[in-house]
């Protein structure tokens, strides 16, 4: 090799995982409208026929690279299990719902108007000793409670709405000793505590009258 030559690169056979990853990635191309299918069908009959990485590369070249790996953002998952000893848990805006739930000397209450999932059924496990449990639903959501309590009292509240498309089922599995056991339902941003929502209804009662409509002449 002459001084200052620069040296060629070596040929690189390419592989069939080669060939559909470059596919794949003329198909995205295609979604984006960024090459129309006639096009499309020449570069991947030229992608299946290629030998050397080299041949696969100058295909896509005139396409932007590939994006960097969607980030995970933390702090967002949902524990799947979670108890507690004299203290209670309070679970709202999750978009996974929990398996399991429980605690002792305490409440378990699970707000779940912010799940977001394509199963059909979803089921939750909660318990606690001396303490009651309370579950949220989004109105419109079909839900069922099982279970019992001793020494205290198991109540459905669901508002008597048609149920949303594409919402899955809500099966609560709850227990509780010396506790209440509750399924409701509210409308999106309705407060879920009992007591906030009884001091918005009295407010709403004791508004001052608005002013009086404009006279039209």
């Amino acid at each position: 090799m002459e001084p200052g030559a620069v040296p060629e690169k070596p040929v690189v056979r390419a592989s069939d995982a080669d060939r559909e990853a470059t596919v794949t990635r003329l198909q995205r191309a295609v979604g984006e409208g960024r090459i129309d299918l006639s096009e499309f069908g020449e570069r991947v009959e030229a992608a299946y026929a290629a030998g050397t990485l080299a041949d696969l590369a100058a295909l896509v070249a005139d396409l932007p690279p590939d994006g960097p790996p969607p980030v995970e953002i933390v702090g967002t998952r949902t524990p799947e299990e979670l108890s507690n000893v004299f203290g209670d848990i309070r679970l709202a805006g999750v978009a996974e719902a929990p398996r399991r739930l429980s605690t002792v000397f305490g409440d378990v209450r699970l707000d779940l108007r912010g799940l977001r999932t394509d199963r059909d059924r979803v089921e939750v496990h909660l318990q606690t000793w001396f303490g009651d449990v309370d579950v949220v639903v989004p109105e419109g959501v079909d839900a069922e409670l099982h279970g019992r309590t001793v020494f205290g009292d198991r109540r459905t509240d669901l508002a008597p709405v048609p149920r949303l498309a594409g919402t899955p089922r809500i099966v609560v599995h709850a227990r509780s000793v010396f506790g209440d056991l509750r399924l409701r339902s509210l409308a999106p941003g309705e407060s879920a505590s009992r007591w906030r929502a009884m001091v918005d209804r009295l407010a709403q009662r004791h508004l001052p009258p608005g002013p009086p409509p404009p006279r039209l002449s």
